[in-house]
């Protein structure tokens, strides 16, 4: 089947209509043929003029300006002109007036109803419906249920409704898990609202994406089946009933058939790599699982960096920056000399209890300004004081310290190495299998279990990562058995998928991430 290319398929003039000084009138006058079109396919001036003001149009609008509207749609291939034959003219001014009508080409057809859907689009709220699902995987069964019923014309025009109707709910799904998954991305970047505003509706959506990955994941296989019980019918027998019961128009430019027969498969295609591919990659609806969790961890770890950095104590940054703004903001230079004095106190020294050199002291409140010079002693100036301190402290030799700290170390180092040796595992095992592990066990089993669920979802299902110091190597693998596991710790009980999981120490074990381990043996044992 050959591949489409929309943007190669749109020329500019299809939505220029939109872009021009009289773009309200060129809209108002599309939307008034779309509106009319049901009963009315062609109008002239007057009913023109009349379906404008009928679809809200309240400003006037003269003859000249009217006419040349309509011509700018004929000549962006929108509107067809065609002699009015029908009409009956009194007089040639009436001639000159009504003898034209005017009709939306398919063209013109086109580019409203992509006005209308984007209008739509920005007006509809986001949102994802789990009970879709049920309605495609219903749809399916019914569809299967009239392929193999007697043939009859009517069963042929209700297969074609069936089939229309499973692919209306199927672009509704992508179509809204598009729009919720830009809502996220605006979600996690939203960071300008008030904290509790801010917490609340990341909370929210934490709930509401926990709801939609359980509602998405039961109906996932009955999906499946529906679709594989289709195909055994044979699609061929399938699209062809469907096409009878389509009774499409005749057109002068060849027969509709095959390109609707070619959609068809498109279509079927598409909605087979969602929930059931043939080609061994993974469903669609799993990858969206994938992403509902992810988004999860992501909201989760939004929520701590913005509560990390509201009990984070204030930095020299943040000083330096309010520093900044309070000098920008000072009214005049000397509020600035103060305000610097103030945060630096780089002011100059006064020694008022020197004598200068007539002998005579000085009052402390005296202005440096106007104060006779002193001389002060190099001592006060490179140490502070005129005080004699002594002879300093020689420094303590710190190899002991150092010697100390290098014994602790490396005994740290064989702890954490014999505490790793004992959670490798022979091959894949299931995570349950770690029961009954010691707290320092079970803390660097949760670390190891964190580096490896951060890792991206590979194409053969499992994830795989090292650890910071690369030595440890952990392959993870979600069985989709529906398996739970549960370790119980002094700490409590962590409950989770039952994935399989591989760790290797230093790439001894079950081959470089994980090759040659058997999964298969491993789900089932």
């Amino acid at each position: 089947m050959t591949e489409r290319r929309p943007w190669r398929l749109v020329d500019g003039e299809l939505f220029r209509f939109t872009t021009t000084d009289l773009r309200e009138l060129h809209l108002a006058v599309m939307g008034a043929f779309e509106q009319a079109a049901v009963l009315a396919p062609a109008l002239n001036v007057d009913q023109v003029r009349g379906a404008l003001a009928a679809n809200g149009w309240d400003e006037p609008v003269d003859d000249d300006l009217l006419q040349r509207a309509l011509a700018s749609l004929t000549g962006w291939g929108l509107l067809e002109a065609t002699q009015d034959h029908a009409a009956r003219y009194a007089t040639p001014e009436e001639f000159e007036r009504k003898n034209l009508q005017w009709s939306l080409t398919p063209r013109g057809e086109a580019a409203v109803s992509g006005v209308l859907h984007a209008l739509d689009s920005l007006r509809q709220a986001v949102g994802l419906q789990t009970a879709v699902l049920d309605a495609i995987g219903d749809g399916l069964h019914d569809l299967a249920d009239l392929a193999t019923a007697p043939r009859t014309a009517t069963d042929d025009a209700r297969l074609h409704i069936q089939l229309t109707q499973v692919e209306r709910n199927h672009a509704a799904l992508v179509t809204s898990v598009r729009q919720f998954n830009g809502h996220l991305q605006r979600l996690l970047r939203e960071d300008a609202t008030d904290d509790a505003v801010f917490a609340d509706v990341k909370r929210r959506t934490v709930n509401y994406l926990e709801e939609y990955v359980e509602g998405v994941e039961r109906p996932q296989r009955r999906l499946a089946a529906a679709i594989r019980r289709g195909e055994s019918l044979g699609l061929a027998t399938l699209f062809d009933r469907a096409l009878a019961g389509a009774n499409l128009a005749p057109v002068a430019d060849g027969d509709p058939g095959p390109a609707w027969l070619a959609e068809r498969h498109r279509r079927w295609a598409a909605l087979r790599a969602w929930f059931a591919p043939d080609d061994g990659a993974v469903a669609r609806v799993e990858g969206l699982v994938d992403v509902a969790r992810t988004a999860i961890v992501e909201l989760l770890r939004v929520l701590e960096r913005r509560w990390d950095s509201r009990r984070r104590s204030a930095s020299v940054a943040s000083d330096f920056r309010a520093l900044a703004q309070w000098f920008a903001t000072a009214p005049g230079e000397a509020e600035a000399h103060r305000l610097f004095a103030a945060a630096f106190g780089l002011w100059p020294a006064r020694h008022a209890h020197l004598v200068p050199l007539d002998g005579e002291e000085r009052s402390p409140t005296r202005s440096w300004l106007s104060a006779d010079p002193v001389e002060v002693a190099p001592a006060l100036r490179t140490a502070g004081t005129l005080a004699n301190r002594g002879r300093s402290h020689p420094v303590a030799d710190p190899s002991f310290v150092r010697a100390a700290r290098q014994r602790a170390q490396a005994d740290a180092l064989v702890t954490h190495d014999e505490l790793r040796r004992s959670l490798v595992t022979d091959g894949a095992v299931r995570l349950s299998d770690f029961a009954g592990l010691a707290r320092p066990a079970f803390g660097e089993l949760l670390a190891l279990l964190g580096v490896g669920l951060d890792a991206p979802l590979g194409s053969d299902g499992t994830r795989r990562a090292l650890s910071a110091d690369g030595r440890v190597e952990v392959v993870l693998r979600d069985p989709h058995d529906g398996r739970m596991a549960g370790l119980v710790t002094d700490d409590g009980v962590l409950q989770g998928p039952d994935l399989l999981v591989s760790i290797v120490l230093d790439g001894a074990g079950a081959g470089e991430w994980g090759e040659g381990v058997d999964w298969r043996e491993a789900a089932g044992g």
